[in-house]
């Protein structure tokens, strides 16, 4: 047999394997992970929406398009529903944390597992691939490390929860557009500036944020920051030029540290706005919130 038939064998074989553990029975305590392998993807889209409870995203196995697991915490704890397809060589994961909705319909050539248990859910995807993710949230806890990844697209919309979002390491895709929405819930970004988008747009309703854009930055960006009743804290490196547009008003003022000067009205700058390799141009609306800018 040639090689190219033995390859296309095994491709089948691995995913034939992953599909047949995942529809094993749901899993319980003590259960070890699920697993889906990887096969001819290139690149993974990823939908997942939970509406209460406490997810974990991380980096997994090179091979492993996705390892896992969940832990209970009670006997009614929701499933996960997990679906599952590939075409045209892209992965098309779409996972709900709750009861599938009434009339849901199976995508052609996928498969379905449901009935996952667990209070808390661990997730852990291939770093060799770029990954998209659309997250929406709704009560719970959020840890989203995404540190190894090769994350090409992120959107995140949280309701009343408690989020965490890393790049610890420089991120190895470009994210055009990285976009949050965050509403009575606290948020905090860690070491932003590594995770290599071009515009960053963050909306935040009731609740304390913190934006820091530590990392490596060596392109000019734009940052959108938008809060109505919160209090937000955005953290520049000093190695980063800045450039703040804020128009100020009776219900709100912006507190910035010294670093950025009064360059014209509702306009401050950095001295090294001009000379650094990383520059980014902030625009910030504020109602009834507070908005401060450190440099660190």
């Amino acid at each position: 047999m040639c090689s190219a038939a033995q390859n296309i064998l095994m491709s089948v074989a691995a995913a034939w394997g992953a599909i047949s553990s995942l529809q094993a029975a749901p899993l319980a305590p003590g259960d070890g992970p699920r697993e889906i392998g990887r096969t001819t993807e290139k690149e993974v889209t990823v939908v997942l929406s939970s509406s209460f409870g406490s997810v974990y995203i991380s980096r997994g196995e090179p091979e492993k398009i996705l390892i896992a697991d969940g832990v209970h915490r009670r006997q009614d704890d929701p499933g996960i529903k997990l679906e599952y397809s590939i075409r045209n060589r892209i992965g098309y994961m779409d996972l709900a944390l709750g009861e599938e909705s009434e009339g849901h319909e199976r995508k052609k050539g996928a498969f379905l597992v449901k009935d996952f248990k667990g209070g808390k859910w661990y997730l852990r995807y291939s770093p060799a691939i770029p990954i998209s993710f659309d997250v929406e949230l709704g009560v719970g806890n959020g840890d989203f490390d995404l540190t190894g990844l090769k994350v090409k697209d992120f959107n995140l919309s949280t309701g009343a929860s408690d989020v965490t979002l890393a790049f610890d390491e420089p991120n190895k895709a470009t994210i055009d557009n990285l976009n949050i929405e965050s509403g009575v819930s606290k948020f905090n970004g860690r070491n932003l500036g590594n995770a290599n988008f071009k515009r960053f747009r963050f909306q935040g309703g009731v609740g304390t944020y913190t934006l820091d854009f530590s990392g490596q930055l060596n392109r000019e960006v734009d940052v959108d920051v938008e809060v109505g009743l919160g209090a937000v804290t955005i953290i520049v490196p000093e190695n980063v030029g800045a450039k703040i547009y804020y128009e100020e008003s009776w219900v709100s003022r912006i507190d910035c540290d010294r670093d950025f000067q009064s360059a014209q009205e509702n306009q401050y700058i950095t001295d090294n706005f001009q000379t650094a390799s990383g520059r980014m141009n902030l625009r910030i609306q504020a109602g009834l919130g507070s908005v401060k800018v450190r440099r660190r």
